[in-house]
């Protein structure tokens, strides 16, 4: 019988997903155990449909408030320290450069052999903790640093220091980053397989392009990721479900489909049932017509979630924008984080726009804010008097900061001449429909020079 372990927060009760690592030279061996819910679920019986009514777990913070399943069905399914548990099993074999050079899809049964929180495993990497099972976590760590080396997408691995789950959420902590990362390992060889097969399922899929926004950039830069990443990251579409597989952009995975949590999420439980279907060389157990279906109301939930979110965000962003104390004690980030609901909400309070012009005043806005002033609804007169800030030469608010932050250049970079006779510089700088040429008596002073008839166009 194979062991795992598992690695949660210390509340968890549906203990979804266990793990196992081993060096075999060069190579590690990877272990990713699922509770095989699909297999003790009677197919689209009462507790099958009590899920799909449910869709998924509810938490508030850590604590469970609603299981898909039942208490009793979700403890003896899960991965706990007490006895065998059936499971689909994955076993990966994984390169020193992060490859995959070969898995399997089984079932079979494991045991648990620990429950450990992420923050006991977090402290076990770092050396302040001893365990008997160190080394299988060193090796858990090594095979997610390996497989972050390999990928090539947005999400799913470090980049600048900041991991992105596949919902593009920030992960923090070694322990919940291997998670995250073995998850999404286990949910792209699902979604190949299941790509490969023919069979629907419920894929997660994202293409930027179908952003009017966001498609113009796609075909200027030849949907090129790398280009692409720093002048969408901040702006990409949630992926949708669709029941055939395609592209999930921010992980640049041509199929993906989540069955690493069957006991909190039924899009899990429903591709992990489709999995042995194709393990077992059976038909679909769903037709293409019910998935579809279940793809509508997953994304009727996740509207409704995004709505509840922002008017959560807009109540928060009124109560601090209409509080000038509260706005005098805010940090750089939270400022501009009020100042971006502007647009959202369309409007500006009294006390929001009385800080602003203290702020401009006592010479303590940033290029940042600078940027969101001129690129959001704020009053014209402000919007000038920011300008005539610019142009005074004010070492906070330089100009070129400002047209950087405010959006990254469109069309061609600075161009620059040089006239030897008067030694005068001459800048040429195109930013979406402008094209400006700036002169003067050095190479960033003429760069400075057009960057602010930039700005004073977008004015």
């Amino acid at each position: 019988m194979k062991p795992v372990l598992t690695i949660d927060g210390p509340y968890s009760l549906d203990l979804d997903d266990g793990v196992w690592a081993e060096p075999e030279g060069d190579r590690i061996q990877l272990t990713i155990a699922i509770a095989g819910v699909a297999t003790a679920l009677p197919h689209l019986g009462v507790e099958e449909c009590v899920a799909l009514a449910r869709l998924q777990t509810v938490y508030h913070g850590t604590q469970m408030t609603r299981a898909m399943l039942s208490l009793e069905r979700t403890e003896a399914l899960s991965l706990l320290p007490a006895g065998p548990r059936p499971v689909v099993c994955l076993q990966a074999v994984i390169s020193r450069r992060g490859e995959v050079l070969a898995f399997e899809f089984s079932e079979t049964v494991v045991e648990s052999v620990a429950k450990l929180s992420y923050e006991q495993v977090n402290q076990i990497l770092a050396g302040q903790e001893d365990h008997g099972l160190k080394e299988v976590l060193r090796c858990l760590a090594l095979v997610a640093a390996r497989l972050d080396q390999n990928r090539r997408g947005l999400w799913g691995r470090s980049r600048q220091g900041e991991f992105r789950d596949d919902l593009g959420s920030v992960v923090t902590g070694k322990a919940e980053q291997l998670i995250a990362s073995i998850a999404i390992l286990y949910n792209q060889l699902v979604g190949e397989v299941l790509k490969q097969s023919g069979l629907p399922a419920l894929f997660r899929v994202q293409d930027p392009r179908q952003d009017e926004a966001i498609a113009p950039l796609f075909e200027q830069h030849d949907g090129d990721p790398v280009v692409l990443a720093p002048l969408i990251s901040h702006c990409l579409p949630r992926a949708q479900h669709r029941v055939k597989a395609g592209l999930h952009w921010a992980l640049q995975l041509p199929a993906y489909a989540r069955s690493s949590s069957p006991l909190r999420r039924y899009e899990d439980l429903v591709n992990q049932r489709q999995l042995l279907a194709v393990l077992n060389q059976s038909p679909s157990f769903y037709p293409p017509e019910l998935l579809l279906g279940v793809c509508d109301r997953l994304q009727d939930k996740a509207t409704a979630e995004v709505e509840r979110q922002k008017q959560k965000s807009e109540e928060k962003w009124l109560r601090a924008a209409s509080s000038v104390k509260q706005l005098e004690t805010v940090t750089e980030g939270q400022f501009s984080a009020v100042l971006r609901q502007v647009s959202v909400i369309g409007a500006i309070p009294p006390e929001l726009e009385q800080q602003l012009r203290e702020r401009l005043e006592k010479g303590s806005l940033t290029p940042k804010h600078a940027a969101q002033i001129l690129s959001e609804a704020f009053p014209a007169d402000l919007k000038q008097a920011l300008i005539t800030k610019l142009s005074q030469g004010d070492p906070l608010l330089n100009g070129l900061m400002v047209l950087n932050t405010l959006g990254q250049l469109i069309g061609t970079a600075p161009q620059f001449d040089y006239e030897p006779a008067n030694g005068q510089w001459c800048c040429r700088l195109v930013w979406q429909e402008q094209e400006v040429e700036a002169i003067a008596s050095s190479k960033v002073r003429a760069r400075e020079l057009a960057a602010l008839m930039v700005l004073r166009g977008i004015n």
